[in-house]
C-alpha cells in the first residue's frame, strides 16, 4: 500500500507495529522484568496468514520491537492464544536453571491448501529460553481438533483451587475450561455458556481472573469478545462475574443485560497480562467492520492503552471499571482556556447533567462527546475528519448501546487523545469508550457547557 500524500496518523502512546497489521493481543506475559506483546500479524497492512508479532518493554510506554515469534507451519497460521511464564518448569521445557516463557496457540487450519480439513483449529505449544527466539514443540497439537469449526484462543492462567494450570478456550458459542500439571497434557473440566450470553453471537479471546471485591473476598472475571453485531455497531467484549470452583466458572446471575468492557467503536479481543501484581489488560483498537480500509499507510491497527483493571460498586451493583495505567506520560493538570497542547493530550472534565464537549480544528471537523438528559454518555466522530472509507465509521454512536451511566448527578470523565485514537473513561473507569478518528489536520480548540470544569495535561 502506497503512503504518499497519506497525513501521519500513527499514535505516539498506543502501540502500533513498524510495517504491516496487527489485531488481537496475544501472550500478555510479564517475565524477568519486562512485559511481552505478542500479536497477531501480517506484513503487509491488511489481513493475511497470521503470524505473531513480538515487543517487550518496561514501562509498558516505550517498546522494543523483537523478530517475529511465530510463524505458520504445517498445522496452519498462528491464531491467538496467550503465554506464561513456566518459573517451576513444570512443563520441562527449561534448561540449565532457565525457566521457559510458554505460548498457547490456536492452529489454523493447514499451510498446505490440499489438507482434508483446511478450516480445523487445534492448540499448540512453543516456548523460549531468552525471551525472543521460540521453538514449537514438537507433540503438536496438544488438544487436536474438535467437532467445532471455532474452536480458538486459548487463555492459560494458574489455577489455585488444583494447583495446577488452567486453560478457558472459545468453542463456538460457549467457553470450555481445561487443567494441566504441565501445559502439554489437557484435561477438559466444564463449560459456561451460551445460556446466561446477553449478546449472541460467536465468542472469541476469553480470559479468566480473580479481583478483590468492593465488599471483601474475591469475585473471578469471565471476558469473552463478541463477533461483529449490528445492534453493538461492531464488536464487543462481554463480561461476566462470579466464581471459579476449579472446573468450571460460575456465573452470579447478578446482569439483566450485556455489560462490555468498553462501550465505544474500537475495543476488541482484550486480554491481560499473565504474571503481573494487578490486572493489566490491551486491548485491540480497531473494528472488523473497517479495520482493512484505515487510512493510515503503512501500518493498520494499534492497541489500546494498557489499563488496570478493578471492581467498583455501583448503584447497579458490582461492575468492572478500567483505568490507564499511569506510567508519566503526562505533566500536572492544569486549567483549560480553550486551546489544545498538540496532538497527545489528557482532558480531565467535570460536571453535572447533560453537557457536549468539542473539539474541533480549522477545517471545521469537530469531535464531540458528553452526557445527554437520558444520562447517557454519548460520541459523534461522524464529522470528525476522513470517513468515506467505510459507511458505518460515520455513524454517530449516541446512548452507548442503550447504556445509561451507573450513576446519576454529578460525573467525571477523562479523556487521552493521541492523534488517531482516543480513550474516553466516565465515573471511576466504570464506563469507557473507545474511537479511532482522523482529522485532515490536528484539533486545536476545546469547548464545553458552562456547566462543565476542563484542565489539560500535555504529553511531556
Amino acid at each position: 500500500m502506497s503512503t504518499k500524500g497519506v497525513r501521519d496518523f500513527r499514535p505516539q502512546i498506543h502501540f502500533t507495529p513498524k510495517t504491516g497489521w496487527i489485531n488481537d493481543p496475544n501472550g500478555l506475559v510479564f517475565a524477568d522484568g519486562r512485559y511481552h506483546l505478542f500479536a497477531q500479524y501480517y506484513q503487509e497492512p491488511v489481513w493475511g496468514p497470521m503470524h505473531w508479532y513480538h515487543a517487550a518493554s518496561k514501562d509498558l510506554l516505550h517498546w522494543e520491537h523483537l523478530p517475529v515469534a511465530l510463524e505458520p507451519d504445517g498445522l496452519g497460521y498462528i491464531f491467538s492464544g496467550s503465554a506464561v511464564y513456566d518459573e517451576g518448569n513444570t512443563s520441562g521445557f527449561g534448561q540449565d536453571g532457565k525457566a521457559p516463557i510458554v505460548a498457547m496457540y490456536t492452529s489454523h487450519g493447514s499451510a498446505d491448501s490440499t489438507a482434508a480439513a483446511p478450516e480445523q483449529e487445534q492448540q499448540s505449544l512453543a516456548y523460549s529460553l531468552d525471551g525472543v527466539h521460540f521453538v514449537k514443540y514438537q507433540g503438536n497439537p496438544v488438544i487436536p481438533n474438535s467437532a467445532l469449526k471455532d474452536f480458538r484462543d486459548p487463555k492459560v492462567f494458574y489455577n489455585p483451587v488444583k494447583k495446577c494450570w488452567g486453560m478457558v478456550l472459545a468453542a463456538g458459542d460457549h467457553v470450555e475450561f481445561f487443567a494441566s500439571p504441565d501445559l502439554k497434557a489437557w484435561e477438559k473440566t466444564g463449560v459456561f455458556g451460551p445460556d446466561g450470553n446477553f449478546a449472541p453471537g460467536v465468542w472469541e479471546c476469553p480470559d479468566l481472573f480473580p479481583l478483590d471485591a468492593p465488599g471483601g473476598g474475591t469475585k473471578w472475571v469471565l471476558l469473552v469478545s463478541m463477533g461483529a453485531k449490528e445492534a453493538h455497531r461492531g464488536a464487543r467484549t462481554q463480561y461476566f462475574l462470579g466464581d471459579f470452583d476449579g472446573d468450571r466458572f460460575l456465573c452470579d446471575g447478578g446482569f439483566t443485560q450485556a455489560e462490555f468492557i468498553d462501550s465505544g467503536f474500537d475495543n476488541y479481543a482484550g486480554v491481560t497480562f499473565s504474571g503481573t501484581k494487578d490486572r493489566i489488560l490491551i486491548g485491540w483498537a480497531a473494528n472488523w467492520v473497517y479495520a482493512n480500509q484505515l487510512p493510515t499507510g503503512e501500518f493498520c491497527c494499534q492497541y489500546t492503552l494498557p489499563r488496570r483493571l478493578s471492581l467498583a460498586e455501583t448503584p447497579a451493583g458490582v461492575r468492572l471499571a478500567s483505568l490507564p495505567v499511569d506510567n508519566g506520560v503526562f505533566g500536572e493538570p492544569a486549567p483549560c482556556g480553550g486551546t489544545l497542547p498538540g496532538e497527545v493530550f489528557k482532558l480531565s472534565v467535570s460536571g453535572q447533567g447533560a453537557a457536549e464537549i468539542a473539539l474541533s480544528n480549522p477545517a471545521g471537523e469537530v469531535f464531540r462527546f458528553g452526557v445527554n438528559q437520558e444520562n447517557q454518555v454519548f460520541v459523534d466522530r461522524s464529522m470528525a475528519g476522513a470517513k468515506d472509507f467505510s459507511e458505518s465509521f460515520a455513524t454517530p454512536l449516541f446512548s452507548a448501546c442503550g447504556e445509561p451511566r451507573f450513576f446519576t448527578g454529578k460525573w467525571t470523565m477523562d479523556l487521552i487523545f493521541d492523534r488517531s485514537v482516543c480513550e474516553l473513561f466516565i465515573d471511576g473507569g466504570t464506563r469507557a469508550f473507545t474511537q479511532v478518528l482522523y482529522p485532515s489536520i490536528p484539533f486545536t480548540r476545546v469547548s464545553a457547557g458552562k456547566n462543565v470544569v476542563v484542565t489539560v495535561g500535555e504529553a511531556r
